[in-house]
């Protein structure tokens, strides 16, 4: 059975200690807000097991910000310089001889068991060593991996293009109106397939004999007025268009149904005209279509199918699979798309998202904070812990409040604004008690 050992110094940053002891104290006793961090940071430095020698190395250490590690370089120049003056013992972390020849000789006999130990892994292993058979779980995994992996051809003519329609656009509440868009389609002479969509409610696939499908870069999310002014009052609208412009199509299609005269929809009808100029005007990529009905609508979807079906079918293009980072990219008449499985899992909502992605969708959710205010926001302060570094770095909570207000947002880059500067210091700094 393997063993760990470990040596720890007693007391690695004596001095360290002394000083940040000594700067809480004072913050407690001044009821400063620095008290929080000077506690977190001595927490972290009586946790760390080896000796550090200037502030600038105390910068791994959480809690440790560049005004808090300049403070100790300042405070340890002061040291060295009355150190050399009164010929006091040196207190500073740095090893004396004394301990670095003890500390030596245990690592040389930690050294010593670890390889006895080593080898008495390997006699155990070579005696007991078999092969180990996957789990059905991890063959899946092994066999998605590769499948990922894999790279499509699709020759020109070797494929058909097809609109999938999310599951959501033909069930529901009210079947009878949402089963029209099936039937619409069928009228049309549009070939299409019913299937859950993680992400928009139609997109384009071009799909060969061998079951290969490839996306084509065109995706539409369907809103019927009285629904685009519900999900703008929920944050609904702010998020799902995040995750249109993440999921890697080129082109993104908003088609805006009429609701009877647009009256009684929850919002101002000149509220909702403004959110869509805004969709179309501030973000690349992003197309605002009207229809007067839902047959209008399902026309213009079998509009685009012929439209997709000129510009790849009957142009002789042919297909590969490629990542986002070369998506649509055409050579020599080859198109690069992305794997319908690949956006599906990608685009889950439960897919695994960074930190920066989940930023952005924390500050989607608080009010007038819109998408180009948050990707400003994240673009400044990658995560929630730089920001909160940056108000700590603060002089006073004024300063903080107002951190934000001049950051500028958006193609014209409008500055962000007191109100909403002080709304986001106040949800990230208030301590949850």
């Amino acid at each position: 059975m393997e063993t760990r050992l470990e040596i720890r110094l007693h007391e690695p940053n004596p001095l360290f200690t002394r000083w940040l002891e000594r700067w809480l104290h004072e913050a407690e006793q001044h009821d400063r807000k620095s008290q929080h961090k000077l506690r977190q940071a001595l927490q972290a430095l009586r946790n760390y097991p080896l000796p550090l020698y200037s502030g600038r190395e105390c910068a791994v250490l959480r809690g440790f910000g560049p005004t808090l590690c300049q403070l100790i370089d300042d405070e340890l120049r002061q040291f060295r310089a009355l150190e050399k003056q009164s010929a006091l013992p040196a207190l500073v972390a740095t090893p004396t001889p004394h301990n670095s020849s003890q500390y030596e000789e245990q690592v040389q006999q930690v050294v010593k068991v670890v390889r006895k130990q080593k080898q008495k892994q390997r006699q155990e292993q070579q005696q007991m060593k078999k092969p180990k058979k996957l789990t059905k779980r991890a063959q899946q995994e092994l066999a998605a991996a590769e499948e990922r992996e894999r790279i499509v051809h699709m020759d020109a003519g070797s494929y058909r293009i097809v609109l999938l329609v999310d599951t959501q656009e033909t069930s529901g509440k009210n079947k009878r109106v949402l089963d029209q868009t099936r039937g619409y389609l069928q009228s049309l002479g549009v070939e299409h397939e019913v299937r859950r969509l993680t992400v928009g409610d139609f997109l384009w696939i071009a799909c060969d004999g061998a079951g290969n499908e490839l996306v084509l870069p065109y995706i539409v999310e369907r809103k019927r007025m009285d629904d685009l002014a519900s999900s703008i009052r929920d944050g609904r609208f702010h998020e799902q268009k995040h995750r249109l412009r993440q999921c890697g199509i080129a082109h993104i299609i908003y088609l805006i149904e009429d609701y009877g005269d647009n009256e009684q929809l929850g919002l101002p009808l000149d509220s909702l005209q403004q959110a869509l100029a805004n969709a179309r005007i501030q973000s690349d990529g992003i197309q605002v279509v009207r229809c007067d009905n839902h047959y209008r609508s399902m026309c213009y979807l079998a509009g685009v199918s012929g439209v997709l079906q000129q510009l790849y079918l009957h142009a002789g293009r042919s297909l590969y699979s490629v990542d986002k980072s070369a998506l649509e990219a055409v050579t020599g008449g080859q198109v690069g798309l992305l794997k319908f499985r690949a956006l599906y899992e990608d685009s889950a909502r439960n897919a695994q998202l960074t930190v920066r992605e989940v930023f952005v969708q924390q500050l989607l959710q608080l009010h007038s904070l819109s998408l180009d205010r948050a990707l400003a926001i994240v673009e400044r302060y990658p995560t929630p812990r730089l920001l909160l570094d940056a108000y700590a770095d603060c002089g006073s909570e004024a300063e903080a409040r107002q951190l934000l207000a001049t950051l500028g947002c958006g193609p014209l880059q409008r500055p962000l604004g007191d109100k909403l500067s002080q709304c986001i210091y106040e949800f990230y700094a208030n301590e949850f008690q």
